[in-house]
């Protein structure tokens, strides 16, 4: 019974050594295990471009990996997982939210282009309708300049119709006035003849009419 004790008393120290290099090696992995979800935390929330947007989330995998850090040798591996998940949730979250974000300023982008486009083509209508005015209002302008001019050469054309036919009336009654005199002239040297014939006076003579000059006069 002796040498069993005696092996046993042997063997008892190799195993204890055993069970702590065992606890040592398991007490390392579950400290690396916590260091690189730690440091994956870490990474996403300093991160310039998710960190915003996973901010949020990431309360939760801070609490699992604080759990995880306290939790015995049989719960590790749970909050690990647990850890690891609320992790890539941030994560998928967060570029979801970034994607959105993206999306959201694209459109705001292509709204101010369509404004920036309806705001050129209503520049250009008001342009063209302030040409087109003023096409109007040079045409209107010529159009009234030559009506002022044919108005004008109407009133010329009517003065010297006017002038035409004062000279026309004119020309007549002086040629009326000529004959009237002439008459006159006429009956008045037949009353004198018949006065004279009824006296028994003889008639006048005619008095010479001067002779014309036929020929250039000489110095």
């Amino acid at each position: 019974m002796k040498p069993v004790l005696d092996g046993a008393k042997r063997l008892l120290p190799a195993a204890v050594l055993a069970l702590g290099l065992l606890g040592g090696g398991h007490a390392r992995a579950a400290n690396e295990e916590y260091e690189r979800l730690a440091n994956r935390l870490d990474n996403l929330a300093a991160d310039p471009t998710l960190g915003p947007y996973a901010a949020a989330r990431l309360d939760r995998a801070r609490a699992a990996l604080a759990q995880l850090k306290e939790a015995r040798r049989s719960e590790r591996e749970h909050w690990a997982y647990v850890t690891d998940r609320r992790i890539e949730t941030a994560r998928a979250g967060a570029e979801a939210d970034y994607l959105d974000s993206q999306r959201a300023e694209l459109q705001r982008e292509n709204d101010r282009l369509q404004l920036a486009l309806a705001r050129r083509d209503a520049e250009q209508a008001r342009a063209e309708l302030e040409r087109q005015r003023l096409q109007s209002q040079i045409r209107a302008e010529e159009a009234e300049r030559l009506r002022r001019e044919a108005e004008a050469a109407r009133a010329e054309g009517e003065q010297a119709a006017q002038a035409a036919e004062a000279a026309r009336a004119e020309a007549a009654q002086a040629k009326r006035m000529a004959a009237a005199q002439a008459r006159a002239a006429a009956l008045a040297k037949k009353e004198a003849e018949l006065e004279a014939a009824v006296n028994g006076k003889p008639k006048p003579a005619a008095k010479p009419q001067p002779k014309k000059a036929t020929g250039t006069k000489k110095n």
